[in-house]
């Protein structure tokens, strides 16, 4: 969260070539979250230390990694978490080796002799350090929007031209949901937990994409910063009624929609009759994977879900 302010400056400065660091033959300089580092100028054996926001905009540019962290479901297998859906690619269809959920598995990454390393800032559990023993490595910045985690990637693997095609569509789907959705419309996202609701803004992009196509968030009691994820009790909740309210569930881990309304039931009995977006049909759970990972495919397809259900002559706000 630190990092909120700077973040911006990432994808362009990873863009331009750098001046400061003299790099090898067949290596270039390469600007991320902990500085610059000389990295291969084609590298074909990247591990992956991100599921969602390094392994999937990897796949979508059409870059295979050898080895991604993973999550590891109870008494199941490993999965890429978003992948099957955004790619199609998931460690049973594909050469991707799991090196580990988090903590990674140093040793299996090592195994599979990288020659370049992706760390995502939330993987806290090692160091770049212990990393850099291994192979180069470059850390990735997890709240990074959308757009701004794909010009980095873009960035780092040359793939300007997909990125471009990629952006074209996105800006396409968001006007035609604005074309769909009445001026002045208001939403709210909320979650229910062990402490009361909370919620995040912005979160991921499902706030991008809403107030991309001229949607308006609520105010949040006590004006929460960017990058907070503040947790509010049952008196509070009245000043998240919308025309439209949102929330999320894991399908990573098994959960079903009724779990993200239990949620909230357990948070706040009863919290359905504060709520007129919940008496009249307009709160909303969607699965969590799709509307927070960096993909423009995955965006696609939530936007694709948000155009349909906002739409809806039969759910409009009286």
């Amino acid at each position: 969260m630190k990092h909120s302010i700077w973040v911006a400056a990432l994808a362009p400065l990873a863009a331009s070539p750098a001046l400061a660091l003299d790099c090898d033959a067949g290596f270039r300089a390469f600007t991320h979250l902990q500085g610059e580092s000389c990295i291969p100028e084609n590298p074909q054996r990247i591990v992956s230390l991100g599921s969602k926001n390094v392994t999937v905009p990897m796949i979508e540019l059409g870059v295979m990694p050898v080895g991604s962290q993973g999550t590891l479901p109870d008494g199941g297998q490993p999965t890429i978490r978003a992948s099957a859906t955004s790619t199609g690619v998931d460690f049973g269809n594909s050469d991707i080796a799991f090196v580990g959920d988090n903590p990674v598995d140093l040793e299996a990454v090592a195994a599979l002799n990288p020659d370049l390393i992706i760390w995502p800032d939330w993987q806290d559990e090692v160091s770049i350090d212990q990393l850099e023993l291994i192979a180069p490595t470059i850390t990735y910045f997890t709240d990074s929007t959308l757009h701004e985690a794909q010009e980095f990637y873009a960035a780092l693997f040359g793939k300007g031209d997909a990125l471009a095609a990629n952006r074209a569509r996105y800006d396409a789907q968001i006007a035609q949901l604005a074309s769909l959705v009445p001026d002045d419309t208001s939403y709210a996202i909320i979650h229910g937990g062990s402490d009361g609701f909370w919620t995040c803004t912005p979160y991921g992009n499902l706030d991008l994409i809403l107030q991309d196509a001229g949607l308006n968030p609520v105010t949040y009691p006590n004006n929460p910063a960017a990058g907070d994820c503040p947790t509010y009790s049952a008196e509070e909740l009245q000043a998240f009624d919308a025309d439209w309210v949102f929330t999320t569930y894991r399908t990573d881990r098994g959960q079903i929609p009724q779990d993200a309304i239990d949620a909230m039931e357990g948070a706040f009995p009863g919290f359905c009759d504060v709520l007129s977006a919940c008496q009249q049909g307009r709160l909303i759970p969607i699965p969590r994977e799709e509307i927070t990972t960096p993909s423009y495919d995955a965006v696609g397809g939530a936007i694709f879900m948000l155009t349909t259900v906002l739409s809806n002559p039969f759910l409009q706000p009286e």
